[in-house]
């Protein structure tokens, strides 16, 4: 990934396209954790590969580019939540008119995770996401959300009791 980078710091298209090719189911990933709105989602991406593509001779320690891309992704998604949806939605909030045949399969083969995490809140999401689809340290969600780590230990932790009594645990296992 290392070499991809270089070349895209150089201006090589080709090599930046390839890296985006690699990450980005995980940018959906995150990005719908706070977007409901698929072309909102797809807005957020498309933001955020234009503003990494500018800047991305920026970028000092290469081994950070992804986690430096989710950090101007989630930025790209605070942005437009605040602007088009303004109130607190949860992640299951589908317009359900815009829903057709074709893509009803396509949302129920997303709900799997999603309808898991839907009873948590945006911050438990976010760290959820990270922590076990994207399998990031503590101290690498502590960098990337510039959050105290004890306030991610406590995100988890309330994340997998919410979980634990949504879903047949118990609230002390």
């Amino acid at each position: 990934m290392e070499e991809l980078i270089k070349s895209a710091q150089k201006g090589d298209i080709e090599a930046f396209t390839k890296l985006v090719e690699l990450i980005k189911d995980d940018l959906y990933k995150i990005a719908k954790s706070r977007i409901s709105n698929e072309s909102d989602i797809e807005d957020a991406i498309q933001e955020t590969m234009i503003e990494t593509y500018k800047s991305i001779k920026k970028l000092k320690d290469l081994s950070k580019f992804k986690k430096w891309t989710i950090k101007i992704l989630i930025n790209k998604c605070n942005r437009i939540y605040r602007r088009k949806y303004k109130n607190d939605i949860s992640i299951d909030e589908y317009n359900i008119e815009n829903l057709n045949e074709n893509n009803i399969k396509e949302k129920e083969d997303e709900l799997n995770f999603y309808d898991i995490i839907k009873i948590l809140n945006y911050e438990e999401k976010i760290i959820v996401i990270l922590y076990y689809m994207e399998e990031y340290s503590v101290k690498e969600i502590k960098n990337i959300l510039k959050m105290n780590e004890n306030t991610i230990n406590t995100h988890l932790y309330r994340a997998r009791q919410k979980i634990k009594v949504k879903y047949g645990g118990n609230k002390n296992g």
